[in-house]
């Protein structure tokens, strides 16, 4: 993948999104999103290895909902095959009509479960604003238990013909309060964050409730800012009444008319910026905390959204923007609450730029609810258990047994909706076959993937360095990750060689382009990179607990991925 593509990680217990290029280059730990390629769940899976390869050729693939994701020809993406297993699809073999894998829920996050807070020491920038101070009692304090220190800092940073006077008002430049040890992470509530010769500063930790995550989202929707003030446009007046009482438990004064709420607040501005929350329409972002907050507080910042610039009107959720990267992380958002999320483009009219509409219907309906057609692993399910298709249909509530026979044989379809797999699966399990092994049909109609169909796949004309990540957590082969606009699984094609293996490396080499490609002598078509390990593996490659299938290989060797089923079936 290119190096700016994002994907999707879990810091410190929070979900964020970083360039590709950072997590390879910078090594960083953590996990990715990622499902499970045996059950279909989503969930966090730890980052395992990191690789950079030389420039390629780069294409970017479009789907239905509006998702899209960079990739190299050769790249993987996920689809169903006919007997319903998990199949990887290079982008190079990619077609419009095509479904691939995309996240039907998203999981929460460990910090999920906590209640949020902002801390607003947390998101100033590196190297601080210069005039941005803090102050309260914990300033106070540190004045008052170790005022040598504090005033050393400050003269260290010009101020300490002043530092009689900050120690007065209990007040330091930010700059000189992170140096203070233990300062800035002992500050609470009733700490103030301004700016030097201003006023209407803001709390040093905020908490967040339904009120203020509500406020968050109507200024995406309806806000913007200049240096030293933040506006939030509406016409309805119970919903200005709100913006204000929620900045007025925040200690800020507001400037209301009849169709705005206006704050005159440095600090507040700088917050909203901090945030991630951009400035103008076109620049607007959902704050990456809002994707760690509990369930109802991300609920309480979309219906602020809605409010601002939506509706919950027609059957459906709406929301109308500019920004292309809200579209995108909006379609995460309803993920993450559980709802199956599209989006459309509106084309611009006049001197007008485009816009966007992101949708969530609230019942049924053809948005990401069909699934790649499984037909033959129906077939098989159905003769397992010793039903023709008429018994078959009539189990499942069909009129005719042609209905059956259309599906099975796949007549004037590619793909069909969950519902009917569940139909299906709820018939074959209730007709005395309680115990029968339904999984692969279980994880289709269950499981946390949804399959967004190709609209496009586009030579974008870009040649870029490329990255990709492993993720093989204990050894398990997850090698999937989450990743793109909008989000869509793609495979970790890279091979590793685990630390401790010794053998033979198998090469496979595959022209997934549409013309043919010719190999000289000398030509050079593959690379090794290596990479220095900080310490020796605690469970190198080979350990006997890992059942390593490829330790001391001798030439080319095929896969030996069945080896998994044999020693499962043998676990039984």
């Amino acid at each position: 993948m290119p190096g700016s593509e994002p994907v999707y990680v879990v810091e410190d217990g929070e979900w964020v999104a970083r360039p590709i290029e950072d997590v390879v280059r910078k090594q960083l730990d953590g996990h990715v999103v990622g499902f499970d390629p045996d059950t279909f769940e989503v969930g966090f899976h730890a980052i395992t290895g990191w690789y950079e390869g030389p420039a390629d050729k780069i294409y970017e693939i479009e789907l239905a909902s509006g998702r899209r994701v960079r990739v190299t020809a050769g790249h993987n993406l996920f689809t169903i095959d006919h007997d319903g297993r998990l199949t990887k699809i290079r982008t190079g073999d990619l077609a419009p009509g095509a479904r691939v894998a995309v996240p039907r829920r998203l999981p929460a996050p460990p910090s999920a479960t906590e209640p949020a807070v902002v801390v607003v020491a947390d998101l100033v920038p590196e190297p601080a604003p210069h005039g941005l101070t803090v102050a309260g009692p914990t300033v106070e304090s540190h004045f008052a238990t170790h005022p040598d220190e504090v005033r050393s800092i400050l003269e260290r940073h010009g101020y300490g013909s002043t530092a009689s006077y900050y120690a007065k008002i209990g007040r330091l430049p930010f700059a000189a309060a992170r140096e203070v040890d233990g300062l800035v992470s002992s500050l609470t509530s009733d700490d103030r964050f301004g700016w030097r010769g201003g006023t209407n500063s803001i709390p040093a930790v905020i908490g967040v409730d339904d009120d203020l995550a509500w406020t968050l989202g109507m200024y995406v929707a309806e806000g913007y800012r200049r240096p030293s003030q933040v506006v939030v446009s509406n016409t309805e007046q119970d919903r200005l009444d709100r913006l204000e009482a929620t900045f007025a438990t925040m200690g800020l004064p507001t400037y209301r008319s009849e169709a705005a709420v206006t704050i005159a607040s440095k600090a507040c501005s700088a917050l909203f910026d901090w945030l991630g929350m951009g400035g103008k329409a076109p620049t607007k972002r959902v704050p990456p905390c809002v994707f760690s907050w509990p369930e109802p507080l991300a609920t309480a910042f979309l219906e602020g959204l809605v409010d601002g610039d939506g509706s919950f009107q027609g059957g459906r959720t709406s929301v109308w923007t500019t920004s292309d990267g809200l579209v995108g992380d909006l379609l995460l958002l309803f993920a993450r609450l559980g709802l199956r999320a599209g989006s459309c483009a509106r084309p611009p009219r006049g001197t007008a730029i485009r816009s966007w509409q992101v949708y969530a219907p609230h019942n049924e309906h053809k948005l990401l609810t069909a699934v790649p057609l499984p037909n033959r692993l129906i077939v098989s399910l159905r003769e397992a258990a010793g039903l023709n298709q008429r018994e078959l249909a009539e189990l499942a509530g069909y009129s005719h047994a042609t209905d059956l026979c259309n599906i099975e044989n796949r007549s004037g379809r590619d793909a069909v909706r969950r519902s009917t797999l569940e139909r299906v699966r709820d018939a074959l399990r209730g007709h005395g076959n309680e115990r029968a092994d339904l999984g692969d049909l279980d994880r289709l109609v269950d499981g946390d993937l949804a399959w967004d169909e190709v609209v496009a796949v586009r030579d974008t004309g870009s040649v870029e360095t490329i990255y990709d990540i492993e993720v093989r957590p204990d050894g398990r082969k997850i090698e999937n990750f989450l990743a793109g606009h909008g989000g869509v699984f793609v495979s970790n094609t890279a091979g590793f060689i685990d630390p401790g293996f010794s053998g033979h490396i198998t090469l496979e080499l595959a022209n997934v382009a549409t013309l043919p490609i010719t190999l000289y002598p000398g030509m050079k078509i593959g690379q090794v990179s290596f990479q220095q390990m900080t310490t020796p593996a605690d469970v190198p490659y080979g350990a006997p607990q890992l059942g390593s299938k490829y330790h001391g290989q001798r030439g080319p060797t095929p896969s030996r991925y069945f080896e998994n089923f044999e020693r499962d079936r043998d676990a039984e």
